[in-house]
């Protein structure tokens, strides 16, 4: 099967003229309707009427989904084969662009894109690359924020080590690691979300909610410190192997990425 198969599926399949909008819409939108609903106009007609452009204007909302559609095009370019299942990496495909065009978020299309490029280049399996689309659909940049700044605090080169094991030595990394670093990895999310630390007197109460988003996510961990104070007490994550692995198909550098995935390796 030719690797650009899901791609001609789809195009077949998907990319289709869009059905006529109701009547009583298409007149709602072509008379720009809101102004006899808001008579002042102003800031509310402004973001009401865009509103309208993303949701009835039919060429705009084409023309998104066939640059989306060449862009992840692109990404095949020069790729023969892939171990990536056929009809996961078109079922990811329809994902992003079915949310691109309802969303109009260019930083999400950039992660779709790279995304699926990254997984059917990759040289291992990647699995469920649908499942990663529509994880990122639901997290917002501030989410990918912190999941960054917990793999640059909690997962540095030189934190595993060797470790005798029955069947040989295996990598590891102790918990001490990560606590130890809990005052740094608070400190680091609250520059990153845009925080005045002055004094260390900022709250940690946002980056340790946005811990938790990612944590219900499956994209993070919470490493057990002391029972936290409100609202100065820092607090401990760090990424999932789900979370590494995501970041590597958006093409961040990931330390320690066999490490967290040896034993799948020793099970083959």
């Amino acid at each position: 099967m030719a690797i650009d198969n899901p791609i001609d599926a789809y195009e077949q399949q998907y990319i289709k003229e869009e059905p006529t909008l109701p009547n009583k819409l298409a007149k709602y939108a072509a008379d720009l309707g809101f102004k006899l609903a808001i008579p002042d106009g102003g800031l509310a007609a402004d973001i009401l009427l865009k509103v309208v452009d993303v949701l009835f204007d039919k060429p705009a909302t084409l023309e998104r989904v066939n640059a989306l559609f060449e862009l992840v095009s692109g990404e095949f370019k020069n790729v023969e084969r892939t171990k990536a299942n056929h009809e996961d990496v078109q079922k990811a495909i329809q994902l992003a662009i079915w949310y691109d065009r309802h969303e109009r978020d260019d930083a999400k299309r950039d992660h779709y894109v790279k995304l699926i490029g990254n997984a059917v280049r990759s040289d291992e399996q990647v699995q469920d690359i649908a499942s990663f689309v529509q994880t990122i659909e639901q997290l917002n940049e501030r989410d990918f924020t912190v999941l960054k700044v917990l793999n640059t605090v909690m997962n540095k080169r030189g934190d595993w080590k060797p470790q005798p094991n029955p069947g040989g030595d295996v990598m590891k990394v102790h918990p001490n690691t990560f606590i130890q670093r809990a005052q740094e990895l608070a400190f680091e999310v609250a520059i990153a979300l845009g925080q005045k630390t002055e004094k260390n007197m900022f709250s940690r109460e946002e980056g340790y909610g946005i811990c938790n988003r990612l944590l219900g996510f499956g994209l993070a961990h919470m490493v057990e410190t002391q029972t936290r104070e409100l609202p100065l007490t820092d607090y401990a994550f760090r990424p999932s192997t789900q979370g590494i692995r995501l970041l590597k198909l958006l093409g961040e550098d990931v330390p320690n990425f066999e490490n967290y995935f040896q034993g799948l390796a020793l099970l083959r």
